[in-house]
């Protein structure tokens, strides 16, 4: 019980640091305290002194608590599910660090926001590939510390996107037709006809990156991470 406290514990405190710090009025008061690079460090310190820990306890504790369930479905379907998601998470990772997937910033002006390529798909590539790997996980994975480490990251992914989405608002031109023709779930306007994909504007290397990386990690999974 004690592993599982910690992990929501230190969920909690890394969503939570990571939401203050990038508000707008707590980073705009400590830029203009210490500078735009010291603020990136403390922000990335805060990051990892609370990530680390976590990932560092699930790692130590993995499977602690009682089981909720075996799979969220029959094994077989679950399974199958969990594959694609993660080639889901995989692509738009890859994609995320790509220039032409990455949304308008408010500390650095692109223009006018418009959606293209994978931000057709999510306006937070990154943030979702974050939340798919954790729903992916949650198919397999049902003791409590489980489900509250991969929980964790589809919470963290909307949270932070509808964080994101409010402080770019106001910085951004024309952010809320971006909002209101995107979406953060991957998939979710072109499904409800708000958005439509066009296949010669994605990226092709982060197709082929994500899809090679997810069949490593699958086949040597068992060695990296255990079962």
């Amino acid at each position: 019980m004690e592993a599982t406290l910690l992990i929501g514990g230190f969920w909690a405190a890394f969503a939570g640091t990571h939401v203050w710090l990038s508000s707008a009025r707590t980073r705009a008061a400590l830029i203009e305290r210490v500078g735009p690079q010291p603020f990136q460090g403390i922000y990335s310190l805060v990051a990892l002194a609370t990530f680390v820990p976590l990932v560092w306890i699930f790692a130590r504790h993995k499977h602690a608590g009682p089981l909720l369930w075996m799979t969220l479905g029959p094994p077989t379907l679950a399974r199958a599910v969990n594959y694609v998601l993660m080639a889901l998470a995989m692509i738009l990772f890859v994609a995320s660090l790509l220039p032409s997937s990455t949304p308008p910033s408010s500390m650095v002006a692109h223009g006018p926001a418009t959606a293209h390529g994978m931000l057709r798909v999510t306006r937070h590539p990154m943030l979702a590939s974050f939340g798919v790997f954790g729903v992916a996980h949650l198919l397999m994975n049902g003791s409590l510390g489980d489900v509250l480490f991969f929980g964790g990251f589809p919470l963290f992914a909307w949270i932070g996107g509808r964080h994101q989405d409010s402080r770019k608002l106001g910085t951004v031109p024309g952010y809320d037709t971006l909002i209101a023709t995107t979406s953060i779930v991957p998939f979710a306007a072109i499904l409800a006809g708000k958005q439509r994909l066009v296949a010669r504007e994605l990226p092709i290397a982060a197709l082929a990156i994500g899809l090679v990386a997810t069949i490593l990690v699958r086949t040597y999974h068992h060695q990296l991470f255990g079962p």
